[in-house]
């Protein structure tokens, strides 16, 4: 073998040795940044936060809001306040259990310490500095008429009785201090909140309803203009306008029956309010 392939054989294997040592050094840095990180970056959590202020349908089981969801750094303590509606009846009642992420075996305790129409406000305790997220279940308690007649073994399962599930994060809840309170100071407060929400809607209410309003103008004016157009169109043309203009007298016909349900809205959250104004009186009386 030549002198010249010997050295072209010897620089390949020079080559290839480089390349090897060079990816498993580059593994083995990988490797190692990717355990560090681990200790150095802890892994993230999507954000789960039950939304505030919003209605939740639940079909069969009712409706709910969570009107606040606060958290007391101090007391170790969150209370949490919904208004339910047709979640419970004179034969079930509301029951709640709560738990920590960052420690799924041992349940939050939980205090009704408020409950009235369809109003509950929740303590959770003893929750953890980082819990990281908070989970709220609401189950239904169904009243057994024969329960005196069950072994003390028959229990109903926590699985089939559970409505749904609510969410605060550790990183978006609202901190704030828990004000202790009697019954009646709990009671305003909420009912207080409601007001204002109830004048919102209204509110918000009659600003949707004066936007529709103002496109029922918009096209009326679109009408007018296609009419007098009429005259100087073809048989054809006027055939296509005649077309455009039922469908634009069919869009107003629409909206002004959005507009009279939104008028029998805003009634009922007029009477809503004095009802609640109402409860006010006779809770301070």
């Amino acid at each position: 073998m030549s002198k010249k392939k010997k050295q072209k054989r010897y620089r390949l294997r020079t080559q290839w040795s480089t390349l090897y040592v060079a990816i498993t050094a580059l593994f083995f840095v990988s490797f190692g940044f990717f355990l560090t990180s681990k200790i150095l970056f802890a892994d993230s959590l999507d954000v789960l936060n039950t939304e505030l202020g919003k209605e939740y349908n639940l079909n069969s089981n009712g409706k709910f809001t969570i009107n606040d969801w606060i958290y007391d750094e101090d007391s170790n303590q969150m209370q949490v306040t919904l208004i339910t509606s047709d979640m419970r009846s004179y034969l079930s009642e509301l029951d709640f259990k709560s738990v920590a992420r960052s420690n799924l075996e041992n349940p939050l305790s939980t205090e009704v310490v408020y409950s009235s129409n369809d109003i509950y406000i929740v303590n959770i305790k003893e929750v953890p500095k980082n819990f990281q997220q908070v989970s709220l279940r609401l189950l239904k308690n169904e009243v057994d008429l024969s329960e005196d007649f069950k072994e003390e073994n028959q229990k109903i399962n926590e699985k089939d009785n559970l409505i749904t599930s609510i969410y605060a994060d550790q990183s978006v809840v609202k901190r704030e201090e828990i004000k202790e309170g009697d019954v009646r100071d709990y009671a305003i407060r909420v009912t207080n909140k409601m007001i204002a929400d109830t004048e919102n809607q209204r509110e918000n209410i009659e600003l949707e309803i004066e936007s529709k309003e103002l496109l029922i103008e918009k096209i009326q004016e679109e009408i007018s203009k296609l009419k007098g157009e009429l005259l100087y169109q073809t048989l054809e043309e006027q055939t296509d306008t005649n077309n455009n203009i039922y469908s634009l007298e069919k869009e107003i016909s629409t909206i002004n029956r959005e507009i009279e349900e939104m008028k029998v809205d805003i009634e009922s959250l007029k009477t809503k309010k004095v009802r609640l104004e109402q409860r006010i009186n006779d809770l301070k009386f």
